[in-house]
């Protein structure tokens, strides 16, 4: 039979496991929010800095890429530039981030504004080929004209007696007008951007005579060796100021 001191004493344990217990389960809340949150913390804080290294990465590559590309542009214009280029020309690297779905109203939005010294009538080359020309131009980025656009021209020389001419876009594609049924012109003849135009071109190999044909008083010539603007990522951008 318990005796008083023992009652006691159980009652004692009682009470104070009870207290044990009430602090706990008022508590257990806290320190499992605390838990969660640190772990959480952690979690995220690595998964940020995981983001943040792969954006990194991701730029470090675009900026190797770039630099490639412009390597490979400066050979290419080398081998395409038709006689010693003016002190005054200058060369300067740009993406392309976002074109046209649409080739009838083809342009093109690249990283390079008036911050980085492109004006408006600045043409665009890649791997030596004609891309379009410097449409407009805000303080970060400007837009491209591409050569299929409608809105897009340019005076170019035809052959070994630099007959001139202009290469138009149409909506699908470019070919050269204005240029007199009465010239020897043949497939495969060379054409070149045209250096006195008012901007001052250098004159650029931009492809060859693909056909020609007689509309009325004139010759309507198409242009082998175009770049389709699409897969490009990479282009360069001639200034002669």
């Amino acid at each position: 039979m318990l005796t008083k001191r023992n009652k006691k004493k159980i009652f004692l344990i009682l009470i104070l496991s009870t207290l044990i217990i009430v602090f706990f389960s008022l508590n257990i809340n806290f320190y499992l929010s605390n838990f969660l949150a640190k772990n959480l913390s952690y979690s995220s804080d690595y998964y940020s800095e995981n983001s943040r290294l792969k954006k990194k990465i991701e730029e470090l590559e675009s900026k190797v890429k770039l630099q490639q590309s412009y390597v490979n542009e400066n050979i290419e214009l080398k081998k395409r530039l038709e006689y010693k280029v003016s002190k005054n020309i200058k060369f300067l690297q740009a993406e392309l981030v976002i074109t046209s779905p649409f080739t009838f109203a083809s342009t093109g939005i690249i990283n390079k504004g008036i911050k980085d010294g492109v004006k408006s009538g600045f043409i665009a080359i890649a791997s030596g080929k004609l891309v379009g020309k410097v449409a407009s131009v805000k303080t970060d980025y400007s837009e491209i004209l591409f050569t299929f656009n409608p809105n897009f021209a340019i005076m170019v020389y035809i052959g070994k007696n630099k007959i001139p001419g202009i290469l138009k876009g149409n909506g699908v594609t470019s070919y050269i007008k204005y240029v007199t049924n009465d010239q020897k012109i043949l497939k495969g003849d060379r054409v070149l951007i045209s250096s006195n135009s008012p901007e001052k071109y250098p004159p650029i190999e931009i492809g060859k005579i693909a056909s020609v044909k007689k509309e009325g008083g004139f010759l309507d010539m198409n242009l082998d060796g175009l770049i389709e603007p699409r897969n490009i990522k990479f282009l360069t951008i001639v200034s002669n100021d």
